[in-house]
């Protein structure tokens, strides 16, 4: 690079590689968290589909007789069970993998603590 290539980038304060690698660390951390948000709001959404068809099928009783469509009722039944299960379980897998993210985003910021608690220690004498 030239030197009016130099002045022209924004001078950011040097940052030892222990801290940049840390800092980069939480970064990711908080991406994963924002697609395991993501994963529950998709799991939530799945659960509230066999709720939907519960009540269809509720409000619409009146209207038909379970003898005569019982195989539909049976197949749809099965349909909102799997469902059902779908979405617990994306819930509770990204509800898991949260609350591990936390954990370990916790962990990363106390070693962070102590790096920038050093490094502004040794740049102050």
């Amino acid at each position: 690079m030239t030197d009016k290539q130099d002045n022209n980038e924004m001078q950011l304060p040097e940052q030892p590689p222990n801290l940049r690698t840390t800092l980069a660390i939480i970064r990711t951390i908080e991406a994963e968290k924002r697609t395991y948000l993501a994963e529950l709001r998709t799991g939530i959404g799945i659960l509230t589909i066999p709720l939907s068809l519960m009540t269809i099928l509720i409000a619409t009783s009146n209207y038909y007789d379970v003898n005569a469509v019982l195989s539909f009722v049976v197949a749809l039944i099965i349909g909102i069970t799997a469902l059902f299960i779908v979405g617990g379980y994306l819930v509770f897998r990204s509800f898991v993998r949260i609350k591990r993210s936390e954990q370990l985003r916790k962990e990363t910021c106390l070693d962070t603590e102590s790096i920038v608690k050093d490094y502004v220690t040794a740049n102050s004498n």
